[in-house]
Parts: structure tokens; C-alpha cells; sequence
């Protein structure tokens, strides 16, 4: 009975680590279709207000960074401060293995300068892994 029970959990977790080696780059798909939609909308978000007004529209919930903070404590998701406020957005993966495997969002950056115009435009999702078997010079994708 004990034997039987390891059996289950050893084929359990075999079986746990297989979603990701199929997703056949739909994680990375669903991350450029985020990406292409905001640098396709960044005409539109010109503005700070005209961003928060295009965010509001779509639903997509965002942060403030005001200019004071980011100089001073920087968050851990920008990269640079660019001497106005920062919108920090999360865009939620659909894909549920993506999202359990990779990321749970693509998070978005825009940064604006003092005079409250687009100034930056950043999108990031945590990056897919490899998973290589240097024995047979073979490597697979981990969540891509």
C-alpha cells in the first residue's frame, strides 16, 4: 500500500510538470498581443489623463506612481523614474496554465515627464525557461 501511494504522488508530480511543455507559444503570444494592444493604443494615452481615461475604459485597473515616490523609493517593477508620474498596469493572463506556470499578468509601464506626456512606454512578463538535457543536446520550452 505504501509503495503504491509514493507510485501516485511520484506520477502526480511527473504529471504537474507537464502542462507548461505544451502551451506551443501561447504564453508568449498572449504577452505580444498585450504588448502590440498598448504600443497600438499609444497614440491615444498622449496624456495622463488621456491614459487614465483609455485604462478606465478597457477595465484595466492601474497604480499611480507620483514622481516624489518613484525618485525616492523606487517600486520594484520600474525601471526608471522618468520626472513625472508612473502608471502601473497589470493586464491578466487568460491562459490558466500560463498564468500558474509563467505569469499571472503582463505588467505595463507608463512613465510620463513633468509636463504629464507619454514619455515611456514598457510592457514585461516574467520570461519562459528552458529546461536543458545537456546529455542529449536537447532543450524544451518551459512555459512559452
Amino acid at each position: 500500500m505504501r509503495g503504491a501511494v509514493i507510485t501516485l504522488l511520484i506520477v502526480a508530480g511527473a504529471l504537474a510538470l507537464l502542462p507548461p511543455l505544451f502551451t506551443h507559444g501561447t504564453c508568449t503570444a498572449e504577452f505580444d498581443s498585450a504588448s502590440d494592444a498598448m504600443e497600438a493604443a499609444r497614440a491615444r494615452m498622449v496624456t495622463l489623463a488621456d491614459a487614465q481615461q483609455y485604462l478606465a475604459s478597457r477595465a484595466l485597473p492601474y497604480t499611480v506612481v507620483r514622481p516624489e515616490r518613484c525618485e525616492s523609493f523606487r517600486p520594484r517593477f520600474v525601471d526608471a523614474c522618468p520626472g513625472g508620474p508612473v502608471l502601473l498596469v497589470e493586464i491578466p493572463v487568460k491562459s490558466m496554465v500560463c498564468r500558474y506556470y509563467r505569469a499571472g499578468s503582463t505588467h505595463v509601464q507608463l512613465g510620463f515627464n513633468a509636463r504629464l506626456q507619454l514619455t515611456r512606454l514598457q510592457t514585461d512578463m516574467s520570461p519562459y525557461h528552458m529546461l536543458k538535457l545537456p546529455m542529449f543536446d536537447f532543450e524544451i520550452d518551459w512555459a512559452k
